[in-house]
């Protein structure tokens, strides 16, 4: 049996939901190739293939299908793949987490399981819990597609939320890389009560403003007064280009996930890629820069 899955690149948090939001991108994914074998075998290529554990035992696409079968009940079905890596490692798009959900789905699709919802989600956060922590906003939207919203993780509470508002994504990625636990470290122990409000509120307004296509509201959802602040600082000339990048037109220009990759939201593509130029320069030349969309489809599995 022969097939491939692609998972989407995803930002985590979108700015002010921490742990919570999600959101699918388009023109960007890791490709899957997959083949039943009688043991576990991984080849990688393409961006950081070399950094990419080749153990089974480290490997996320393994783990989550390992964790597949013995939550699903069934004997292991051991496989090939073969990984085409579009995203960068440690970069902020979800790589982790899109292996962890392509591990679940393949073994989902070796076990005609492919409706185990509940299954696959679990399977792909036992992964993603061994190299970043047990969350779901870059699982979420790498499974559904387009925004999605973290109710609770352990129950697996989540809301996929239709993206009504046209908007236009650039994404930039320094050269630089930040794994999300050195990330976590630098977040704030607390915050005083006002902040958290108005975190809240923006979180709430982005969310709405999203899926009801309100264009005026999106910049005020883009407000992150907890990550930004401190995750900011990792990454060098971050303000900077963010200061630019709203001079060019953008809704607002924060960190995807734990960074160092960094995503604008604009109204038109003229927009987006006037903040592609504007970012690109302040960055420098060796900053990967892309004007995309919002992918509203999540990680998809064909057959070969």
């Amino acid at each position: 049996m022969k097939f491939k899955i692609f998972a989407p690149a995803t930002i985590g948090n979108v700015a002010s939901g921490f742990d919570v939001l999600g959101l699918a991108v388009d023109q960007l994914g890791d490709l899957f190739h997959i083949e039943k074998e009688d043991r576990y075998l991984i080849q990688v290529s393409g961006r950081d293939a070399d950094a990419v554990p080749l153990d089974p035992e480290q490997n996320t696409v393994t783990i989550a299908a390992r964790s597949f079968f013995k939550r699903l009940g069934v004997k292991e079905q051991p496989f090939r793949v073969h990984l085409e890596r579009s995203l960068p490692l440690a970069g902020g798009m979800g790589s982790s987490a899109a292996s962890s959900v392509a591990g679940a789905l393949a073994a989902a699709r070796l076990s005609g399981a492919l409706d185990q919802r509940d299954i696959i989600l679990k399977a792909a956060l036992d992964a993603e819990g061994v190299v970043a922590g047990r969350h779901l906003d870059n699982i979420a939207p790498c499974y559904y597609g387009g925004l999605t919203l973290v109710q609770d993780t352990e129950s697996l509470a989540v809301y996929h939320l239709p993206v009504q508002a046209d908007i236009w994504v650039t994404l930039a990625t320094p050269p630089i890389k930040i794994r999300t636990k050195d990330a976590r470290q630098v977040l704030p122990a607390d915050l005083p009560s006002a902040v958290w409000t108005k975190q809240m509120a923006a979180c709430t307004t982005l969310a709405l403003a999203l899926s009801r296509g309100d264009h005026e509201q999106i910049a005020f959802g883009l407000t992150d007064l907890f990550a930004e602040p401190a995750r900011g600082q990792l990454i060098p000339h971050f303000f900077q280009a963010q200061k630019q990048a709203l001079s060019a037109g953008g809704y607002g220009f924060s960190i995807s996930g734990s960074g160092p990759t960094c995503f604008a939201l604009s109204p038109s593509k003229q927009k987006a890629e006037a903040i592609q130029r504007a970012v690109a320069e302040v960055f420098g030349p060796a900053t990967s820069v892309l004007v995309t969309r919002v992918r509203h489809q999540g990680a998809e599995v064909f057959d070969v």
